[in-house]
């Protein structure tokens, strides 16, 4: 009977391992489909009709099809004790299943339609950004009250905030310009012009403004333009939000990975290097994107494309960096099912950049590239939570939590554990000041926020000396 026992365990581990392996190998296919999306979207790589096709069908099949199939499929089964006592969570990611295959759907009419789906894009680009927004807006939440829960102060709790933050932002910024300042004009064809798109970044005395992208296909050809009006807003916003997300991330992951670190040698110059590189490469290609917008028409044509090459560069090797910060502290992790969590978050802190630098202006290709913001927002914030609710319910989990030295996943662990003392403390300080008044005929005493924090403290002294809470 024992036996059976054991191989049981040990075939349920194995599947475990399979099913991680395949998960890792489905969210890189995804970064490097997202990332060739964004390389030719932003005219880094040349493109034809025959490469805008076949990125388009590679990634509505796999980021869309099957890969979200495995990766949710994944999180669903990972999540699942979790899911059980969580109506918030189970609610979050039937939600986003949903509409992930919602999306999947409307982009398959896309494809097999071919023309006249400019609305269907639009929404496809609207609803991703929209849950994406709320979901990292929720994450940013909970690091900022992490952070104030936690009795050590750990800042790289609070800089994953900050970058939680402003990656909300920064969505909700990319799909208000795109979609409220960028005007779509219709024109007839004229005859003998070849089908085919390109983006210009022209300016139009005709239009009144910067012609970014021209579309010819059949009898129609569609214009965006960038109304003059709205130029000086729509760059400034372009310019800021998302160089600031950047360097928040940069500053969380690169104290993550100095965290888990440090304390096995110094840190040597060289790894200093290339965790800095990343960044300089960033923000040197994006300075002159700083006062002249995503066109550069402030900047000679013969150096247009360097400082492209930089700022794409950095942005790539940035957001890998991000997500191997989490892959690089989840080999440190001895439970399994801490590991899962933090490869899902891993995964999601690598695509979500990057799939937010895709132009949604390109109506294909474009649009699902940069609509993985969906997925991959969902996937680091549901890595990160999972990792915190798990903490927070182990004792035996925090403990070798703080034997692998990974501080800061002990620190959201243990302040989702007091968030969850406070609201039992808070629960049974309202059911008493029932009992009160009742016995008193209606007269009670408030408790404050002071005296409530000092009975937390109290608490927190008594378990540094018990095992109950996972006290060393």
């Amino acid at each position: 009977m024992v036996m059976h026992e054991d191989l049981t365990k040990l075939a349920s581990a194995s599947v475990t391992v399979n099913s991680r392996k395949i998960t890792v190998v489905i969210g890189l296919a995804i970064i490097f489909l997202v990332i060739l999306d964004l390389l030719v979207t932003r005219q880094v790589l040349p493109y034809t009709t025959d490469v805008e096709t076949t990125l388009f069908i590679a990634t509505v099949v796999v980021g869309y099809g099957f890969g979200s199939w495995i990766l949710l499929g994944y999180t669903r089964r990972v999540s699942e004790e979790i899911r059980a006592k969580s109506r918030f969570i189970n609610v979050l990611h039937w939600t986003v299943t949903l509409t992930q295959f919602t999306l999947f759907g409307i982009l398959l009419i896309i494809l097999f339609s071919g023309t006249k789906t400019g609305f269907l894009a639009s929404s496809v680009f609207a609803i991703s950004s929209a849950l994406a927004t709320f979901i990292m807006g929720v994450i940013a939440f909970k690091f900022f009250t992490w952070y104030k829960l936690s009795y050590s102060k750990n800042f790289t709790i609070l800089f994953y905030g900050f970058a939680a933050l402003t990656l909300a932002l920064s969505i909700a910024e990319d799909a208000s310009t795109k979609l409220l300042m960028v005007q779509v004009v219709y024109e007839d064809t004229p005859e003998g012009v070849p089908t085919g798109s390109s983006f210009l970044y022209e300016a139009s005395e005709k239009y009144s403004g910067e012609i970014i992208r021209k579309e010819v296909n059949g009898d129609t050809t569609t214009l965006l333009i960038l109304p003059d009006s709205n130029k000086e807003y729509y760059n400034l916003l372009n310019s800021t939000v998302l160089p600031i997300a950047f360097v928040f991330r940069w500053i969380a992951s690169t104290m993550l990975l100095r965290n888990s670190y440090q304390k096995i040698g110094k840190l040597s110059l060289f790894f200093w290097i290339i965790l800095s590189l990343p960044l300089i490469l960033y923000l040197v290609g994006k300075m002159p994107g700083f006062f002249s917008g995503e066109s550069l028409s402030g900047v000679d044509e013969p150096y247009r494309y360097f400082f492209r090459i930089l700022f794409r560069t950095g942005t790539i090797a940035g957001n890998i960096l991000f997500g191997l910060a989490f892959f690089m502290v989840a080999r440190k992790m001895s439970s399994s099912k801490l590991r899962d969590y933090l490869i899902l978050t891993g995964i999601g802190d690598t695509i979500v950049g990057i799939a937010l630098s895709t132009s949604a202006l390109e109506p294909t290709y474009g649009v699902a590239g940069h609509s993985l913001v969906l997925l991959s927002s969902y996937l680091f914030s549901i890595g990160f939570y999972l990792s915190a609710i798990s903490l927070s319910q182990d004792s035996s989990l925090r403990k070798s939590i703080r034997k692998s030295m990974v501080d800061v996943i002990d620190n959201i662990g243990t302040a989702q554990m007091e968030q969850q003392l406070r609201a039992r403390i808070l629960k049974i300080v309202q059911k008493e000041k029932q009992t009160l008044e009742k016995e008193t005929g209606g007269v009670s005493q408030e408790v404050s926020e002071t005296e409530l924090r000092e009975y937390m403290d109290l608490v927190a002294e008594e378990r540094k000396h018990s095992t109950v809470f996972g006290g060393k």
